[in-house]
């Protein structure tokens, strides 16, 4: 190992080194939820438009007074809280890919890393920049099983890795089917279960 990561800091000198790639597959994935999260937008929307349009409550208190529409107020209210649920779920779609890491780039020099996310239209979510210290995980990459060992050891670790930086609410996901330039080193730079 020692060799593998004399040969990874003489590479760093000189140019980038790609240190996680996504399995190529996920594009897809992620397409299809951009479309469900659009979808709900327009589910929601519908829902809230026929509210907005055609809620109604009895004239009196009456058993056979006829129906009437509800007060604006009112209307206005339930199709805003529709709207706010169709949005708060296609943001929770977009959340995922948002985080989700496609390549994970150590920048020449090693003492940044670069992280280029699955995110659409959104410049703020698609790279971001950090010092290799204020990253950091809590489970291993490397488990010795599969062919490149990092798959999950049954129930006791998650299909996922999520790497997180010092000072942010929400980590990052790397997925276990995709390529590690070296799981032992990355584990080395990053996996540390007390941080917080």
């Amino acid at each position: 190992m020692q060799s593998d990561v004399k040969q990874l800091l003489k590479t760093l000198q000189s140019r980038d080194v790609v240190f996680y790639q996504a399995p190529p597959n996920v594009g897809r994935t992620f397409f299809f939820m951009y479309v469900s999260a659009g979808v709900q937008l327009l589910f929601w929307g519908n829902l809230a438009s026929l509210a907005y349009v055609t809620y109604s409550q009895p004239e009196s208190a009456e058993d056979e007074a006829p129906m009437v529409l509800a007060p604006q107020g009112k209307r206005m209210a339930v199709a805003g809280g529709l709207v706010a649920i169709g949005l708060g779920v296609a943001a929770a779609m977009c959340t995922y890919p948002w985080r989700y890491i496609d390549k994970l780039v150590l920048l020449k020099g090693g003492e940044r890393v670069k992280l280029m996310t699955h995110a659409k239209w959104i410049k703020s979510h698609q790279v971001r920049t950090y010092p290799i210290e204020r990253l950091y995980c809590k489970q291993k990459v490397f488990t010795g099983l599969g062919p490149t060992g990092t798959d999950p050891l049954g129930t006791t670790t998650s299909s996922h890795i999520f790497l997180r930086a010092r000072g942010e609410k929400m980590g990052y996901m790397l997925d276990r089917k995709g390529k590690f330039t070296d799981s032992k080193i990355f584990d080395g730079l990053w996996y540390n279960l007390s941080a917080k």
